[in-house]
Parts: C-alpha cells; sequence; structure tokens
C-alpha cells in the first residue's frame, strides 16, 4: 500500500469512528452509505483523494506522513492547480492525524441510492479533476468569449459542479 493510500485508510478510520460515535444517530447520514477512502495518490508533496462518507464526500489533500508536520501555506485555505484547474480548499485539523485540506463533493447524500453510487461519483471527480482536457476546454470557451486573459479562466478555479459535470462555475455555460 502506498503511503497515501495509507493515509486515505487513517482517514477512512477517523471518519468511521465519527460516525460510530457522533454521527450515526444525527438524522443528516444516508445509511445506504460507508465510510471509503477512495483513490488516495500522491500528488505532488500531497496525498490526495475522496473521502465518501453517510453525510459527506469531500476531496482532500493530506501531507504525506515525512511531511506531516509542514503546514500548508496557508492555516485557512488552500489553492491547489490541478490539471483540469484551480481548487481552492478549506484548512482543518484533525486530531492524531494532523491537517487536512477539504473540498466538498456532495452534503448531504440523499441523492446517493447507494454506496456503489457514491463511489462512482467519488471516482469520476477525480478523474476530472486530473484530466488536462477539461482546463483546455475551459481556456478555450474563454478565448472564444474574448476573455480579456486565457489565465483569468484558469485563475476563476472549479466547483464541484466543474469536477462532476465539466462546467465552469455556477451559471457558465457547460464545456464543449
Amino acid at each position: 500500500m502506498s503511503d497515501a493510500a495509507a493515509r486515505g485508510a487513517t482517514l477512512a478510520d477517523f471518519y468511521r469512528r465519527v460516525h460510530e460515535t457522533s454521527m450515526r444517530d444525527s438524522g443528516v447520514c444516508n445509511e445506504a452509505l460507508e465510510v471509503e477512502a477512495i483513490g488516495f495518490r500522491d500528488f505532488g508533496p500531497y496525498a490526495l483523494g475522496v473521502v465518501v462518507t453517510p453525510w459527506f464526500a469531500n476531496l482532500v489533500v493530506a501531507a504525506p506522513r515525512e511531511d506531516a508536520d509542514a503546514p500548508f501555506p496557508d492555516p485557512a485555505t488552500l489553492r491547489l492547480r490541478f490539471p483540469a484547474g484551480d481548487v481552492d480548499f478549506n484548512v482543518s485539523e484533525i486530531a492524531g492525524f494532523g491537517r487536512i485540506a477539504a473540498c466538498s463533493l456532495f452534503s448531504p447524500m440523499d441523492e446517493f441510492a447507494d454506496h456503489e453510487a457514491a463511489r462512482i461519483a467519488a471516482r469520476s471527480a477525480l478523474d476530472a479533476l486530473l484530466d488536462p482536457a477539461l482546463q483546455e476546454a475551459q481556456n478555450q470557451e474563454a478565448q472564444n468569449q474574448d476573455a480579456p486573459k486565457r489565465e483569468d479562466a484558469a485563475a476563476s478555479g472549479l466547483d464541484r459542479r466543474a469536477l462532476l459535470g465539466g462546467r465552469r462555475r455556477a451559471g457558465d455555460e457547460a464545456a464543449p
């Protein structure tokens, strides 16, 4: 198991304990879902993947174990550049684990009939995030609309709709 996969498994264990101790009877959980770390891999100095729980699915970035004490560049937020564009994350601390940065993909999880559907959505989000063709399509769209600079399209960042459906921020047209 890679270090990134091990970091994801440790996060999943943490969220399983949260589910068992405080979330199970909260009324916001989709009990057809499980806690799972999906697709954790190395991404530069970070471990990147999706954590699916009965109450959320988040894109998560964690420093690799050997760099666990190194802080993220900003204690509250982190913007990372992916092949598909920039994504903003909120940074938090998990006791016994360290800092993570998370970007919500889904919350609540009512949309999912079963865990396999949530797993497919998580993998699709990761695939889209790491797909340079999505960034190229956004840049081409911006250029076609006489945008002042191509960099402005990349700097605008992606939201969860872009990750899952190939679109830019809410309110923008779908990418071709």
